[in-house]
């Protein structure tokens, strides 16, 4: 689970299992994701977004779990790191320009 600037991630684990599809509702919402609704207490349990090729399986956090905070690096040189790569303009070549 990542924080929205990407700065915090939590990671737990729990154990895989199969689904029995038959638990669940499946219906497109309005973003036209499939969704699972569990069939006995009516929880959303899985998003399958197609445009994205993404299958979530929503899961409630653990208490047990590990907490990550990411310092953001400062930021690069870009000459700098070109010079050290020993970069070269030989090493594109421009096949098309258009505009």
């Amino acid at each position: 689970m990542k924080s929205n600037d990407l700065s915090e991630v939590v990671v737990f684990e729990f154990e895989t299992i199969r689904y029995d599809i038959e638990l669940y509702k499946w219906e497109w919402n309005k973003n036209n994701n499939l969704i699972g609704i569990d069939k006995r207490n009516g929880e959303h349990k899985f998003t399958w977004q197609p445009h994205g090729s993404q299958f979530t399986i929503i899961e409630k956090v653990q208490e047990k779990n590990l907490l990550i905070r990411i310092k953001q690096p400062k930021s690069l040189d870009k000459e700098q790191i070109l010079e050290a790569l020993g970069f070269e303009k030989s090493w594109i070549t421009v096949i098309r320009k258009n505009g």
